[in-house]
């Protein structure tokens, strides 16, 4: 009886579409900015001294330290206690059918 657009159902639809495009739109207008700060960052030209030097040169001095600080950090039980615990959680998953 009445046309589509004189109902109240599609005036909800139009302000619950543009409620949505509202929060969309400061991700949209971040999005740009961001994009447009990586294409200036990315026109800007390496410093001469950088293509001299490659990072296994930079970093061979510091590299005991590097070690050192590692092992007293105790990063391999961790490591080995974290690859344990993703062991045991697949066996788990495997014995029960994936039930848990």
């Amino acid at each position: 009886m009445w046309p589509k657009w004189l109902t109240l159902a599609f005036y909800e639809g139009l302000w619950d579409d543009f409620v949505e495009y509202m929060d969309d739109l400061p991700i949209k207008v971040l999005k740009g900015v961001l994009e447009a700060v990586a294409e200036v960052l990315e026109a800007i030209d390496a410093p001469d001294f950088l293509s001299t030097h490659q990072l296994g040169d930079v970093l061979a001095p510091v590299m005991p330290y590097i070690g050192h600080f590692l092992a007293q950090a105790g990063i391999s039980q961790g490591l080995s206690l974290i690859a344990a615990a993703i062991a045991f959680r697949v066996s788990r998953k495997i014995l029960t059918f994936g039930m848990w």
